[in-house]
């Protein structure tokens, strides 16, 4: 039985990030639709990408392979992986390599997801940096994993691709980038090695294993994380990236959830194509009916810093929320109550999802005095 061990304070990173010789998983990924132009199918040649069509999120092989190049047309490399920090929900790094014969060899180099723009028409990615600029960018050297994405060497390939980090420096103790508070930087894992990764809770139950991900390059988010149960083909959960954590050892995901919270996790479901009929996927909503319980708080760490810190922010904006209730659990956040104005209630709700890193909040504020029913 693989044994879970709870990380909370956070530890120092292990000497070495997971490696098998005997595991090889094939990378699903789920890329949301605002991305999807861009992503290649591992089942085609490498120097035909085939991008997943724009409209509703389905799974795909990869966004391996896609090319990245810069404004003047110039080829820079293809996408090898992403660099993905749960902790946050955020998309850190897009790996890319230059250089490579026959898949083989090559200069990885760390990308800003942010610094990357799509180019549906010619399904590529597109960076605005010269080819010589780019060739002279600090390498990741994978062997080496660790070392490569120490918190001073992240900062320093964003600033050299000219964007800001989005979490605190060694040293920094607070900080905003584009109005939003800066976060610690959590542990960063590569993409592939999250495939096939066990997931469980921290009583040793195990939930299954990383079977995808639903990301969104654009605005460098991963929103949910996929798990397909034990012994079954399709039945699958959808877990927020960030009620996610890895474990001491870096070889499994915990989740701070008993068996039967983690059976009320929302479903996904898969149709493979078949009959000349494409795939689908359909994904059960976070939002259920509204209710006069109790909200529900979690009593992690990161649920009850992300209900103080809204909180917190909800009394500086000065408005009127005496009767607003705040709850998170396992990353996501309710809002429940009522305010005077839907101005009150629109403004409750982007505080929430801008202390929340994204968007998975439940904002049940209703507008005006309820009225009491016998």
């Amino acid at each position: 039985m693989i044994q879970y061990q709870k990380t909370r304070p956070r530890p120092q990173p292990a000497p070495e990030f997971f490696e098998s010789n005997n595991m090889k998983f094939k990378l699903n990924l789920l890329v949301a639709a605002a991305l999807a132009c861009c992503v290649s199918s591992y089942t085609q040649a490498q120097d035909d990408p085939t991008p997943t069509p724009v409209g509703a999120e389905k799974q795909t092989d990869l966004v391996l392979n896609v090319t990245v190049a810069n404004l003047q047309g110039e080829h820079l490399g293809r996408i090898r992986g992403l660099g993905l920090d749960l902790a946050n929900g955020r998309i850190v790094q897009v790996l890319v390599v230059r250089g490579q014969i026959l898949g083989l060899g090559g200069k990885v180099i760390a990308v800003p997801p942010l610094a990357l723009k799509t180019d549906g028409a010619n399904k590529i990615y597109l960076l605005d940096v010269s080819l010589e600029k780019f060739k002279a960018a600090p390498e990741v050297v994978l062997t080496k994993w660790e070392e490569s994405v120490r918190n001073d060497r992240v900062a320093a390939s964003y600033r050299y691709f000219g964007q800001e980090p989005y979490f605190l420096e060694a040293g920094e103790k607070s900080g905003t980038v584009a109005g939003k508070s800066k976060v610690n930087l959590g542990y960063i894992g590569r993409s592939n090695k999250l495939m096939g990764m066990p997931v469980g809770n921290l009583q040793g139950q195990d939930f299954g294993k990383v079977n995808g991900l639903t990301l969104d390059i654009a605005s460098a988010r991963i929103i949910n994380v996929i798990v397909l149960a034990p012994g079954h083909i399709r039945t699958m959960s959808v877990v927020p990236a960030m009620a996610l954590d890895f474990d001491s050892t870096r070889r499994a995901l915990v989740l701070d959830q008993t068996k039967t919270e983690f059976a009320r996790e929302p479903r996904y479901t898969e149709t493979p194509a078949a009959n000349g009929q494409q795939g689908s996927s359909v994904q059960e909503s976070y939002s259920g009916p509204r209710t006069n319980v109790a909200l529900e708080q979690g009593d992690t760490v990161r649920d009850e810093d992300r209900t103080a810190a809204i909180k917190k922010d909800i009394r500086a904006s000065r408005i009127e929320a005496r009767n607003v209730e705040v709850g998170t659990i396992n990353g996501r956040v309710a809002l429940r109550g009522w305010v005077k104005s839907i101005e009150d209630q629109r403004r409750l709700g982007e505080i929430a999802v801008a202390a929340s890193s994204v968007e998975l909040v439940d904002n049940q504020i209703t507008v005006g005095k309820p009225v009491k029913t016998k």
